[in-house]
């Protein structure tokens, strides 16, 4: 749990400290790229969280916050193109989230049998 609250405040900060200084199109290059790092987030994130639920949970509720704020400040600003996928990355972040309730509730049962 507390290295998944790690992890997720990293990314939270480097999301929104990005956006805030107006450098995502310096770091992350394209819109394109954000896309593929949501889809690899889902990815190894839904396989992070049937093994280790709790550090899965905390991971994408952190970045779940992060993007959302990243894309936010994207949009209102003249980052607009990295608003779209930055948000994507959010919605990803929230299906791993999903996924470790999930794979929790499926080890409980296990266990039980």
């Amino acid at each position: 749990m507390v290295v998944g609250s790690l992890a997720g405040i990293a990314v939270l900060y480097e999301l929104v400290a990005l956006a805030n200084g107006g450098r995502l199109e310096a770091q992350l290059h394209s819109p394109t790229d954000v896309m593929i790092g949501a889809a690899c987030l889902f990815v190894f994130g839904w396989g992070l969280a049937l093994v280790a639920a709790p550090v899965a949970r905390w991971f994408g509720l952190f970045i779940v916050a992060g993007a959302a704020a990243a894309g936010a400040i994207a949009a209102s600003g003249s980052q607009r193109d990295f608003a779209a996928p930055l948000f994507c990355v959010g919605l990803a972040a929230a299906l791993v989230v999903f996924a470790s309730f999930r794979g929790e509730r499926q080890t409980r049962r296990a266990r039980l049998i």
